[in-house]
């Protein structure tokens, strides 16, 4: 289905978004929708038979934003239960082109709305993208109000969805990214992809925001003890792989890049510095406790020094306690602390 853009219509729509980018990033749940196990499955996918019950419904999890969550919502749990039941017929059938794999699990999912319609497109992206981009109902509202707002002669989209909206969306999609690209460079598609995600579901993403404040990109989504370079600080000091030694790991890489290093941080600080999702900790309830477990002494930690080393003995005894307050290091934030020399490097 034939979808076009002018020229004027694509630098009015760029425009449009660059204006908005900044305030719609600063809502979208970054800890639900990470970029790296996107990229893995979608290497994965390539050989559908490779694909087994844990890809799947760790890939699924990811699409209803329920990344290394357990509290998926009951519809999305269903859809789940049948695309694993149903993988082997359709590993053994093989649709070669992207309209019959949508049709396949469309099909299957039988009356179950948007939400069935989003997986449906989400497995079709996963095993065609070079042909269907990454799209869902949220995406398409998005599309459908920015080319409203244009005056676009675009009909609007209809909770009807089908493959043609896959197609129009991709084609959408693909004439706008070039004029994105001088000011997002390389991360263009996946900063695209995100504002419209987070613009197409503004509404109950501001509710949220409202209640817990901005979101934060992770300065470093994913933590490679092996490879990532520290010019200052010792990572291999670090003798556990916890989430806690992740987190610290991540925080001294961080400290790295500034100049010069900070001699002492506030509590405060290092957690603002650490945002939900941080070296791939995405769910909430690990990544507070490893917060509370990296300002403490279990397994022998030292990351920081207290001036007042009770304080070390309380995030312990916190740590430890199966009814912990999952905010305990809040009470704290304007506390001062310094990193333990021993993770410095000899200049």
């Amino acid at each position: 289905m034939s979808f076009s853009l002018n020229e004027n219509q694509k630098k009015s729509l760029a425009r449009l978004i660059r204006e908005r980018l900044d305030e719609q990033l600063s809502r979208f749940p970054y800890a639900r929708f990470p970029e790296r196990p996107l990229n893995d499955w979608r290497a994965a996918f390539a050989d559908p038979k490779s694909v087994d019950a844990a890809i799947l419904k760790s890939a699924l999890s990811w699409q209803c934003g329920a990344w290394q969550r357990r509290d998926k919502p009951y519809a999305h749990k269903k859809l789940e239960i049948i695309a694993i039941q149903n993988w082997s017929d359709f590993v053994e059938t093989l649709p070669d082109n992207p309209a019959d794999i949508f049709d396949f699990w469309q099909d299957k999912f039988g009356d179950s709305g948007n939400v069935g319609f989003d997986v449906a497109a989400f497995l079709c992206h996963l095993l065609s993208p070079e042909a269907i981009e990454l799209v869902d109902t949220h995406r398409l509202c998005a599309m459908s109000d920015l080319l409203a707002e244009i005056e676009h002669d675009e009909k609007e989209v209809s909770e009807n969805y089908d493959y043609g909206n896959l197609e129009r969306y991709t084609e959408f999609f693909r004439q706008l990214l070039p004029k994105l690209q001088t000011n997002l460079g390389e991360r263009a598609p996946l900063q695209l992809g995100r504002f419209l995600k987070a613009y197409g579901n503004r509404n109950t993403l501001a509710r949220v925001i409202g209640r817990s404040g901005p979101t934060v990109e992770p300065e470093f989504p994913d933590l490679d003890w092996e490879s990532s370079p520290c010019t200052n600080y010792d990572l291999s000091q670090i003798s556990a792989k916890a989430n806690a030694d992740v987190l610290f790991a991540c925080l001294l890489l961080s400290l790295d890049r500034k100049e010069p290093l900070p001699d002492t941080l506030t509590v405060g600080e290092i957690v603002g510095a650490l945002p939900l999702g941080t070296g791939n900790i995405c769910n909430p309830a690990s990544y507070h406790y490893a917060l509370i477990a990296m300002f403490g002494a279990q397994k022998k930690r030292d990351f920081f020094e207290f001036e007042d080393d009770s304080l070390r003995e309380s995030f312990t005894q916190q740590a430890n306690q199966a009814t912990r307050d999952m905010r305990f290091y809040a009470k704290y934030s304007d506390v001062s602390v310094s990193i333990n020399p021993r993770y410095r490097k000899e200049a």
